[in-house]
């Protein structure tokens, strides 16, 4: 899910590219929102549901950075949750990260509760890159989501905790987000604003990072286009390449 110096995810010290957008409604790795965590909803009725996507995306950020050498990426996704408010997935991508590995898999599983106006989210999630040498790492998320009108808020966190891989070092990301719907039509604007500090940005470095995009959904279908950048405080890092990202989901 990340790579190069920086991501919001732990990475380790032999990363080979440094610095990679857009949210599909499942999972900690949504399609067409690669800084978001699950989506904090519960499934309604008794019964486990279990939801799946299939994306095309312009290329691969997570984040802000890099993650597919800026080709097109495939990506897809499983969940299944229960009314109780635990759920499963996976998520899959092709990716540009490791040496030895053209695809993240990333297993991630959590609890999901309403309080009150807040949906609360909690869970874990682990990286894979199949191929690749001492790549994988494990991160603890949580968030907080509540509507304000017709506006969606979320602010959330993700801690990678001191592992073998990774180094002596940990690492922290927050993030705060908002989903605006234009009324009467089928376009809702996202905006995504994170920092990042630690193994994956540096001793003594921050990583701020930023999306704003706007969704097109004709279920099942969503087109999605987004502004995504990256830039770190450290002198002689400064801004990593923004762009424009697109991506064509089908969410079953």
């Amino acid at each position: 899910m990340i790579p190069t110096t920086d991501i919001v995810l732990a990475r380790p010290a032999e990363v080979r590219s440094v610095a990679g957008p857009v949210d599909q409604s499942a999972g900690p790795r949504p399609n067409r929102d690669p800084e978001a965590v699950p989506d904090g909803r519960r499934p309604d009725g008794n019964r486990v549901t279990l939801e799946a996507s299939a994306s095309l995306v312009t290329s691969y950020r997570f984040r802000g950075l890099p993650q597919s050498d800026g080709h097109a990426a495939v990506q897809g996704s499983v969940e299944a949750a229960s009314p109780a408010g635990f759920y499963v997935g996976g998520w899959a991508s092709t990716a540009s990260v490791y040496a030895g590995s053209d695809v993240e898999l990333d297993l991630y599983g959590g609890y999901r509760v309403e309080m009150g106006s807040l949906r609360l989210d909690a869970g874990v999630i682990s990286y894979f890159y199949p191929g690749a040498d001492a790549s994988t790492s494990t991160e603890i998320y949580a968030s907080a989501a509540r509507d304000l009108g017709d506006v969606e808020v979320r602010a959330g966190a993700s801690y990678a905790p001191r592992q073998a891989v990774l180094g002596d070092t940990d690492g922290l990301y927050l993030f705060a987000e908002a989903e605006v719907p234009v009324s009467t039509t089928p376009f809702t604007v996202r905006t995504h604003l994170g920092r990042e500090r630690g193994v994956n940005v540096g001793a003594g470095a921050t990583k701020i990072d930023w999306l704003l995009g706007a969704d097109y959904a004709a279920t099942p279908v969503t087109l999605s286009v987004a502004w995504v950048g990256a830039r770190y405080d450290r002198v002689g890092q400064g801004s990593m390449p923004r762009g424009i990202v697109g991506s064509l989901s089908f969410d079953f």
